[in-house]
């Protein structure tokens, strides 16, 4: 799976990608989500983890925090994620249908 900045996404919100996946790397990716709804970890830098190839050194750490307050620009190609237990719930959602799939080749 990678992950990609886009720098020249939309002016209002930094635009993160990840894409180039397969059914392994998006379970895992809604296991870790999933690790920070229920508490087991407080954050999680996504770009560190062993299945995620970041793109121009793109970094993600996701948080976990009483206020869901999405994605956060702390430097050049530096974030954060901040959610909450429902963000959390949202994303894992999301990412269901793909761990489900035997063809995770489409988009959410």
């Amino acid at each position: 799976m990678k992950l990609e900045f886009l720098a020249d996404g939309s002016t209002d919100c930094p635009l993160i990608r990840l894409y180039a996946f397969d059914q392994s790397s998006v379970c895992q990716l809604r296991d870790l989500i999933k690790s920070l709804a229920v508490g087991t970890r407080a954050n999680a830098p996504l770009h560190a983890q062993p299945w995620i190839e970041p793109v121009d050194g793109c970094e993600l750490e996701l948080y976990l925090d009483e206020r869901c307050r999405g994605i956060i620009e702390v430097r050049p190609s530096k974030f954060k994620l901040v959610l909450n237990d429902e963000g959390c719930a949202d994303i894992a959602g999301l990412l269901e249908p793909f761990c489900e799939s035997a063809n995770p080749e489409s988009y959410q």
